[in-house]
């Protein structure tokens, strides 16, 4: 899908070049082939595709190419009760923004929204004409002429640049990635929570291996969000701190302008340019600051909820060791107290002519009541130690 964003007019698609004349948003979302060939028409240089979004380098985010910024991070979703990650562009020029993504966000569509429902200020009518009939003036007095408030000077129509327009987008995604951030709190409290709640709390015994299994997959899914909001803020503010070192003090220079990079005969840098066609204004700059110090923050709240995380799953492998370990008592209970009646057993099972009880009327009893013994007596010990829930 390739659409073009007009203020003050809904989203409309563009399918040949004039559809795009004078747009200063040009929004691509999953595009196929020919969509690509246009948008490349359009802009002059070759669309980053999807392989060229997913790298990792700083220096493949974050490039200038013939006076147009080449920007680009993995951006967060969430898609039912699973989050996903997915590369976005931005191509950032003078005159005109390109973004390129491959799943719908609702930040884009919030941003989409805002351009159309901008409407510029419209001009200021003329002042109405005098009436034709005046008072008799003293002679040598002149007229006085109308009053500051009745004349209004016209206004030049605003229209919204493609700076602007990469602003609020980002703005956008940072409002938006603190949200979940916020449902990622409250998510680690409900973990937390059902991780130490009270031991009359707990499922059955029968069903306590399916509820670990259930607190560890939470947990990792957690540790999975934490690492994968973490590249998305960290993305996002090499693309601010670039934006908002990026000056605009004088008129921008012709595109092509020679820039100082470590790969000058390809025309790339990433180095913000003093004048650059693709710099934004002061008070832009401003806002990516501010922008910029948001995703400071959020970076030092993901790394607590990281933490967290981390805490969360060592606590709970410690209560599955526990569990572990309590299985072994009984286990080593139970393999305990049967080698004494086998033992038992088998000292009397022995065919030798000369057994002391072999004649004894009572020697059956005696041997069953000697192994009832090696039972009970060893069940007694443990429960005193407190193997058995007994005295501690």
């Amino acid at each position: 899908m390739f659409l073009a964003h007009r203020p003050g007019m809904p989203a409309r698609a563009v399918e040949n070049e004039a559809d795009a004349h004078g747009v200063t948003w040009l929004d691509l979302l999953n595009p196929t082939p020919q969509e690509q060939a246009l948008a490349t028409a359009l802009c002059g240089q070759p669309i980053p595709t999807f392989d060229d979004l997913n790298e990792i380098e700083s220096s493949s985010r974050i490039s200038v190419r013939n006076g147009a910024a080449f920007l680009s991070t993995p951006l967060l979703k969430k898609i039912g009760t699973e989050f996903q990650t997915s590369p976005v562009g931005f191509i950032l020029t003078a005159e005109r923004l390109i973004t390129i993504r491959f799943q719908a966000y609702p930040s884009f569509e919030a941003v989409a929204q805002m351009v159309a429902d901008h409407a510029a200020p419209p001009e200021h009518r003329a002042p109405e004409s005098l009436p034709e009939t005046t008072m008799a003036l003293p002679p040598g007095h002149m007229a006085e002429s109308p009053t500051p408030a009745a004349v209004v000077a016209p206004r030049a129509e605003v229209t919204l640049g493609s700076g602007e327009v990469l602003v609020a987008l980002i703005e956008t995604i940072v409002d938006r990635l603190a949200d979940i951030l916020e449902s990622v709190g409250n998510l680690l409290d409900k973990l937390s929570h059902d991780i130490f709640r009270r031991q009359r709390e707990q499922p059955p015994l029968r069903n306590v291996a399916a509820w670990q299994r259930d607190l560890l997959q939470r947990v990792g899914s957690s540790g999975d969000l934490c690492s994968r909001m973490r590249d998305t803020l960290l993305g996002l503010e090499r693309i601010t701190i670039f934006l908002g070192e990026s000056k605009k003090d004088g008129a921008a220079p012709a595109s092509g302008f020679p820039l100082t990079t470590r790969r000058f005969e390809a025309g790339v840098t990433t180095l913000p340019t003093e004048n650059a066609p693709y710099a934004l204004s002061g008070m832009l700059r401003t806002r990516m600051t501010t922008a910029n110090r948001d995703l400071s923050s959020l970076t030092d709240y993901v790394s607590q909820a990281a933490g967290k995380v981390e805490f969360l799953l060592d606590a709970t492998l410690g209560f599955i060791s526990i569990e572990q370990n309590g299985v072994m008592k009984v286990l080593t209970v139970v393999s305990f107290i049967g080698v004494a009646p086998t033992l038992i057993a088998g000292v009397y099972g022995m065919n030798f002519k000369d057994i002391p009880e072999l004649d004894w009327r009572f020697g059956y009893w005696y041997s069953l009541g000697l192994m009832a013994a090696s039972v009970i007596l060893p069940l007694l010990w443990f429960w005193r130690k407190g193997w058995l829930g007994g005295i501690k």
